[in-house]
């Protein structure tokens, strides 16, 4: 009984003694001899021996092969060593919780011929960390699936330039995983830069993208944070679709351009902030259908060809604060005006265009400013008319309007700011002959009399 006791008392001591040993968490290393010999000499043995919260030191280097990591580690490269995939699958695959990797130049994933999600980097777990990595080359860069509390950031994340949208991954891209973090990250060249697909709850800041189909795509994903980012030629600069309360905050969505390009649009959003954002130089600044109860508060819509398209779809907008300056079109309606407010608190927008005085010094213009000129309401009711927009007549349709003498019953800003921006220019000064400009003036004019006698409203549907 007596040895029973003591072999017991052994065994428990031992297990003690491991059990503290393992409060300390071991470094290992692998690569190339340095000052000391290294522990391993390829990264998968590495993993295999090391044990929950160990640290794994890689020494710059290629290493080739697939890594999955099934137990907590932190996997640090030291001189930027290159982990090249088997071309099949993803790069580094993740397991775990809690893990890290950080360092690393990523090539060699998968291209998607097995439409699996071929990454630098898969997630499948929760509260990692992919850190400061180059991703070059990858279909996807880094895929987060049913995790929660993920970091990627300080990455830079190329895809494949030279393939169509339609067979380039995404950059970044969050599925099912709510509450994950997308932090100053460079991607270029995939189909969709950051992607988040039923993930509320994501934040994506400070984040530049470039040359993708959506810089941004958000789709089901209640509650996101879009914030500081830099979203510059793509096609559609974000795309925030089918989503609730997104803040979308002080970022610059710039030269988004082609036939269907966009800087921002917001499809079936509702009850979200727009605020602080720079607009500028794409096709159409802000598109917006299906969604209501959005406030844009302090945007910079500057030398777009169209600053905003609102479709009779969008109801119960409101805009405030913000600048319209140098836009070839302010506001284009398509359909029916639906109750869109140009002022908020009181406080409506500063518009270049605008034509008034303030004769009381209250920086609010004396008249209201309507939205929709002569033109503006051809061209929504036939967006092909917008080969006329730089044409002699397109300015005779201004005039005959002007001459008129009537206003517009369509949407107004009645408190126009005069504060704000650029001094206000002469709408007419930038408008310069189109190839072709030998449409007639006078046909013009003649067109706007009969379109004003005959009491026709092109913009209604």
């Amino acid at each position: 009984m007596r040895r029973t006791l003591l072999s017991v008392g052994f065994t428990v001591g031992l297990a003690l003694a491991l059990s503290a040993a393992r409060v300390e968490a071991r470094s290992w290393t692998v690569g190339a001899e340095g000052a000391d010999v290294p522990d391993f000499p390829t990264v998968g043995a590495a993993i295999a021996a090391a044990l929950n919260g160990d640290t794994i030191v890689v020494r710059g280097g290629v290493y080739r092969g697939n890594l999955v990591l099934n137990k907590q580690l932190s996997i640090v490269g030291e001189g930027q060593p290159v982990l090249f995939g088997t071309g099949i699958g993803s790069v580094v695959t993740i397991l775990a919780d809690g893990c890290v990797l950080r360092g690393f130049t990523l090539e060699g994933s998968g291209t998607g011929q097995t439409n699996e999600m071929d990454a630098a980097v898969h997630i499948r777990s929760s509260r990692n960390r992919v850190v400061a990595n180059r991703m070059r080359r990858v279909f996807y860069g880094v895929v987060v699936v049913n995790g929660t509390g993920n970091e990627i950031a300080d990455n830079d994340i190329a895809g494949f330039a030279d393939l169509p949208f339609g067979r380039r991954g995404d950059g970044i891209y969050v599925y099912r995983a709510p509450a994950n973090v997308v932090a100053r990250n460079r991607v270029s060249s995939e189909k969709d830069g950051i992607y988040f697909q039923y993930a509320p709850r994501g934040q994506a800041v400070d984040n530049v993208v470039s040359n993708s189909r959506y810089a941004l795509h958000d789709m089901f994903s209640d509650d996101a944070i879009i914030a500081r980012n830099t979203f510059v030629e793509s096609t559609v600069g974000a795309n925030i679709m089918n989503s609730r309360r997104i803040r979308i905050e002080r970022n610059q969505t710039r030269r988004n351009r082609g036939v269907p390009g966009i800087g921002l649009t917001l499809k079936d959003c509702d009850d979200s902030t727009v605020a602080g954002n720079r607009i500028i130089e794409n096709a159409r600044g802000l598109l917006l259908d299906g969604s209501s109860h959005n406030q844009f508060r302090d945007n910079t819509f500057r030398a777009n060809d169209t600053a905003v398209t609102l479709f009779s779809s969008a109801e119960a907008n409101a805009f405030g604060g913000n600048e319209f300056v140098d836009n070839w079109s302010d506001v284009i309606l398509s359909g029916r005006e639906s109750g869109t407010r140009w002022n908020i608190d009181g406080r409506g927008n500063y518009w270049s265009r605008y034509r008034g005085f303030d004769f009381d010094g209250d920086g609010i213009g004396d008249r209201a400013h309507p939205l929709i000129g002569a033109f503006e309401r051809l061209e929504g009711a036939n967006p092909t008319a917008r080969i006329f927009l730089h044409s002699p007549a397109a300015a005779g349709l201004e005039l005959a309007a002007r001459l008129s003498g009537r206003t517009s019953d369509d949407a107004a800003d009645d408190r126009p700011l005069v504060r704000r921006g650029e001094v206000a220019r002469d709408p007419f000064a930038d408008r310069t002959w189109h190839p072709l400009a030998g449409v007639s003036m006078v046909a013009a004019i003649v067109v706007m009399t009969i379109v004003m006698l005959r009491g026709t409203r092109p913009c209604s549907s």
